[in-house]
């Protein structure tokens, strides 16, 4: 009996260190102004997933964001830093919270995707977007992507003041239902079941 104990004990022990920590980060820009504009989309939905958990983000100054635990494996990252910059958060939850890539996932804006739309990527390029390039130089390619539709203004030089520019109400709408239709599946989400949730969210 003694002996089943102490295996059973062990086991237990074996389950809980397989059990991985998963930060999902929201890139976007810091100040108020920056709110409701496309850039921004991955953050404010950081912070839409923290108030339906009742979770205050905690500034993390030495780790140049705020943080919410919804529990002790499962941290919001909202940086405090602009998104071309984005890549020093992802350095430093490596440093200080031994994050590895794949352990990761952002959420972003994504000019190549119409609005209303959204796309889970494990790894891949940064599509000329700034704070997955920076991610990427950071610490590699391998973290994983949750893509937000904006769609494209339709030429290239408009593209900077498309993405600081803010949604439309009809957007908010449609952004607002998208937002309910991936986050139903939270739990595969928070788990980083990326193969099994596009054929969910489109």
């Amino acid at each position: 009996m003694k002996v089943l104990r102490i295996l059973k004990k062990k086991k237990k022990l074996q389950n809980s260190d397989l059990v991985q920590k998963v930060f999902i980060l929201g890139i976007g820009n810091p100040k108020d102004k920056y709110n409701n504009t496309r850039h921004n989309v991955g953050k404010d939905w950081i912070e839409k997933i923290a108030r339906d958990h009742n979770c205050s983000l905690v500034k993390k100054a030495k780790l140049k964001c705020s943080i919410c635990e919804i529990n002790p494996n499962i941290f919001l990252v909202v940086p405090d830093v602009y998104v071309n910059e984005t890549g020093k958060v992802a350095a430093l939850l490596k440093r200080y919270l031994n994050a590895k890539a794949e352990q990761i996932l952002v959420l972003h804006d994504d000019i190549d995707t119409q609005i209303g739309f959204a796309k889970f990527k494990s790894g891949g390029g940064d599509g000329g977007h700034n704070g997955l390039k920076d991610l990427s130089n950071a610490i590699g390619k391998d973290f994983k992507r949750l893509k937000i539709g904006v769609s494209h203004p339709g030429t290239k030089d408009d593209v900077t003041n498309w993405v600081l520019g803010k949604f439309n109400p009809d957007e908010m709408l449609i952004l607002e239902d998208l937002y309910n239709k991936i986050f139903i599946h939270q739990e595969k989400i928070f788990n980083l079941e990326i193969e099994n949730l596009q054929n969910l969210v489109n």
